[in-house]
């Protein structure tokens, strides 16, 4: 680290960085954060490129890192965005479950729709619902919203009418109804709303 504080500045120094930032996985306090400090000044490759365990690593040091009492703007902004590339990595390594822990440890969760593609979005809603009866107001609501909007995405409607009733937001429910144009599920739809004795206010 001596050596990198007195190297001169240039794209050796920043590949220095990257360096670094991998071996201080095992080989700096954990309380440093030095894996998170010198990938923030690295040369900004790939984050993947240094394998999953890295990736898991840099994850838990930015969960530590953004709950910081004395962050600032423009860090917190830095970490996002670096949380970003690892959610778009763990959504391409069907580790969609770290890639949700991450987005709700520094409270972006409302960014995950768009690393979210057809091939993982039933993993990622599940895995959301779970956690819903483990975490505190209002971020159980926010939970439930996400996932209601990403089975609207891919039209799932019965299971976003599940969340928006579980959100008792009849609202939610109203648009649920009204965006599902198939017949058939749109009276399977309407068994759910039954059973619930739900009745909606529909126009003529």
């Amino acid at each position: 680290r001596e050596l990198y504080d007195s190297w001169p500045v240039g794209k050796e120094k920043k590949r220095f960085a990257d360096i670094l930032s991998v071996l201080s996985m095992t080989n700096a306090d954990q309380e440093e954060r030095a894996c998170l400090k010198y990938r923030l000044v690295g040369s900004g490759a790939e984050v993947g490129d240094w394998g999953h365990e890295y990736v898991r690593h840099l994850s838990g040091e930015i969960g530590r890192q953004v709950n910081e009492p004395d962050i600032n703007q423009a860090e917190k902004d830095a970490l996002v965005v670096l949380a970003k590339s690892i959610v778009e990595y763990d959504m391409s390594h069907n580790t969609e479950s770290e890639a949700c822990d991450l987005l709700m440890e520094i409270e972006c969760i409302d960014v995950l729709e768009q690393f979210v593609d057809a091939t993982c979005y039933e993993r990622v809603c599940l895995y959301l619902i779970s956690c819903v009866p483990y975490v505190p107001e209002p971020e159980d609501k926010t939970l439930l919203k996400t996932a209601l909007n990403l089975y609207l995405k891919f039209e799932v409607y019965p299971l976003a009418l599940r969340c928006a009733i579980q959100l008792n937001d009849m609202d939610l429910v109203q648009d649920v109804f009204s965006t599902c144009k198939d017949p058939a599920v749109q009276k399977q739809v309407e068994f759910m709303l039954g059973r619930q004795q739900i009745f909606l206010d529909l126009a003529e």
